[in-house]
C-alpha cells in the first residue's frame, strides 16, 4: 500500500506529502510506529521518529469503520480556547493506538492518519 509522509503541518493540510512509501504499517506493543518496506528484495523496517515528522497516512481495506464522530485538529492553544478546530474529520479515534506523542484515527473516507501531538496544540473528539 501507499504510506504518505508528511514532515509538517502544513503538509499536511495541504495534501502535500514530502515522501510516499510502498509497504505496510504496523503498531508494535510497545507503541512504536513502523513501516515495513521491501527495497532490492531485501526487507526493511523503518521506525520514523514522531518528533521529526507531522503524519503517517494511508489507505485502510473497505469495510472496517462501525460508526462514525467527529474529530477536531487545534493547531493553537487561541484555537481550542475558541472551539476553531483548523481541520474537521468524520472518523473513528483508534484510542489503543494512541500515545503521549501521537493520535490515530481513520476517516470515512478509508484513510488511517497517525499525526504528532508534538506539532499541534490538540485533538478532540465525540466520545
Amino acid at each position: 500500500m501507499e504510506i504518505y509522509i508528511y514532515k509538517d503541518y502544513s503538509e499536511w493540510n495541504s495534501d502535500s506529502p514530502s515522501e510516499v512509501l510502498e509497504g505496510n504499517v504496523e503498531f508494535l506493543r510497545n507503541g512504536t510506529v513502523v513501516i515495513d518496506t521491501t527495497y532490492d528484495y531485501k526487507s526493511y523496517r523503518q521506525m520514523l521518529s514522531m518528533d521529526k515528522i507531522f503524519a503517517i497516512v494511508y489507505q485502510m481495506p473497505a469495510g472496517f469503520m462501525t460508526f462514525h464522530r467527529e474529530i477536531n485538529v487545534y493547531e493553537t492553544m487561541e484555537a481550542w480556547k475558541e472551539s476553531n478546530p483548523q481541520v474537521t474529520f468524520e472518523g473513528e479515534i483508534c484510542e489503543d493506538q494512541c500515545t503521549a506523542g501521537y493520535v490515530t484515527f481513520i476517516t470515512t473516507e478509508g484513510y488511517k492518519q497517525i499525526i504528532s501531538l508534538n506539532k499541534i496544540f490538540a485533538v478532540t473528539y465525540e466520545r
